[in-house]
């Protein structure tokens, strides 16, 4: 495969922690069943392996703040794991009579006001549990919502944190609003009109704060797999469509979604999905609005685009180095 100049410039690190890079750029991790735990580190479409018992056979919920939060098949053993270290702070164990489609933090696990979310939101029912550290025991909140006829029926997108509180997206592109301590009183579903030719090809949607801003990125079912960008409009609360990011890149993930500001021109105004084609990364450009690979490779064949291989339910992370002692650790 031919190499573009412009990625020439940019050359891998090689200095390396025994898992990854010792530098703070995004990265995908890649796991499933078995020990072995593979990064791939987009900006030097590079893959590095590691051995993390830790990982196998558990669920990843989210990353944040440079933790994992992880658990057991069953979802009610719940535990922090920091993958560099492998630190693991374990927390009270989910009721066993109550399950989460989606399981948030507010921040590190070893910060005082760390408080860990669940969230089971279909149709008109809405369940919300929370608890913070050095709490025992989890606090449940489940209703049915006066707005059922809304239907709002919880995307695969991680809800988000902003300003206190928890922005998520549904299936179809509506927004909901809550305070994970006040539940009842601050839900809010906010029904947004999408153009009809992308709510009829709605195949995937993804919520991400970047630089003060809240933005959702839909993904076409259609040939081309098309890529749009709204940004939410917090005087109206309406998304409104934006053709381009500046230098900002957006990594996007089921579990984990963030945004960056690109120090390297070329990485600027990208998408990166956990999608890939052959051994190499892809990312769309709103740019050229094609799904590209390094070097000089486009996808423009619909045939080329859907046979992409996309992994569901790997997490983008953003390396955080700390130390603690003992006592951080202790929920």
């Amino acid at each position: 495969m031919a190499t573009c100049t412009s990625w020439r410039r940019v050359s891998p690190p090689l200095e390396l922690t025994p898992h990854y890079p010792k530098h703070q750029s995004p990265c995908l991790l890649l796991h499933g069943l078995h020990r072995t735990i593979e990064f791939f580190n987009p900006m030097y479409n590079i893959t590095y392996k590691t051995d993390i018992s830790e990982l196998s056979h558990k669920t990843v919920y989210s990353f944040n703040h440079g933790w994992f939060l992880m658990g057991s098949r069953d979802g009610h053993h719940v535990f922090f794991l920091d993958p560099f270290t492998k630190a693991t702070v374990e927390i009270p164990n989910i009721p066993s009579n109550v399950t989460f489609d989606k399981i948030c933090f507010t921040s590190s696990p070893t910060s005082s006001d760390c408080m860990v979310i669940g969230f089971d939101i279909c149709i008109g029912f809405l369940k919300v549990g929370f608890i913070k550290r050095g709490e025992e025991n989890w606090t449940i909140e489940a209703f049915v919502s006066s707005k059922i006829w809304l239907r709002f029926h919880l995307s695969d997108s991680n809800p988000i944190l902003y300003n206190g509180q928890y922005y998520c997206l549904d299936i179809a592109g509506n927004l909901g609003v809550l305070k994970p301590e006040s539940v009842r009183d601050s839900w809010c579903i906010y029904p947004q009109r999408l153009p009809r030719k992308l709510r009829d090809t709605l195949g995937q949607s993804f919520i991400v704060e970047s630089n003060g801003d809240i933005l959702s990125v839909y993904v076409h079912h259609g040939r081309d797999r098309r890529v749009c960008v709204y940004k939410l409009d917090f005087s109206t609360m309406v998304w409104e469509r934006i053709e381009d990011l500046g230098n900002r890149t957006l990594y996007l993930s089921n579990t984990t979604s963030f945004s960056t500001n690109s120090t390297i021109g070329e990485m600027g105004n990208k998408i990166f999905f956990p999608k890939f084609n052959g051994k190499d990364g892809v990312f769309y450009s709103l740019v050229s609005k094609r799904y590209h690979t390094y070097g000089d490779y486009v996808c423009e064949n619909p045939r080329e685009i859907k046979e992409l291989k996309e992994f569901a339910w790997a997490t983008w992370v953003l390396p955080e180095f700390a130390s603690f002692s003992g006592d951080d650790l202790k929920w």
